[in-house]
């Protein structure tokens, strides 16, 4: 499978609609994807399919809104090309409020499957998954797009 095919990939993996789906059904199954579906064309070495957590408070030009983000990076295997880099996001968003914002931002790398117990801990032990886990969600993002 290419990384262009990702996004309907993962959201076949998690079986349900992504809008419905509780984020600890989410954050499990964008883990378990990572774990379980390779990807060819990319890079030999092992940041080359990588994961990255982040959440923070954010205004793009809609309003502030807190983000609650699972990344998988690519990188192809030509990593000099223009578009070399690549990212599905799992991207859950929440009005933002006064403990939202208390959060600050935050990011982690995750760099190979060896890893993944350490941070699957991470994020599910994180403030911003107690906190985002118990509240409304504005809406869900999975989508695939080149760097």
């Amino acid at each position: 499978m290419k990384p262009s095919q990702s996004a309907e990939a993962l959201r076949h993996h998690l079986g349900s609609d992504p809008r419905r789906t509780p984020l600890y059904d989410l954050v499990a199954a964008a883990l378990s994807f990572y774990a379980e579906q390779p990807f060819e064309g990319l890079a030999a070495d092992e940041d080359s399919d990588a994961l990255l957590f982040q959440y923070g408070c954010y205004d793009w030009g809609q309003g502030e809104q807190f983000e609650f983000d699972l990344s998988r990076q690519f990188v192809d295997a030509d990593k000099t090309a223009e578009g070399a880099i690549s990212q599905l996001r799992l991207t859950v968003y929440y009005p933002a409020d006064e403990d939202l914002r208390a959060l600050g931002r935050h990011n982690a790398w995750c760099g190979g499957r060896d890893k993944l117990a350490a941070f699957h801990e991470e994020v599910f032990a994180s403030p911003a998954f107690s906190l985002a886990a118990i509240r409304p969600r504005a809406r869900v993002e999975i989508e695939w797009g080149k760097n």
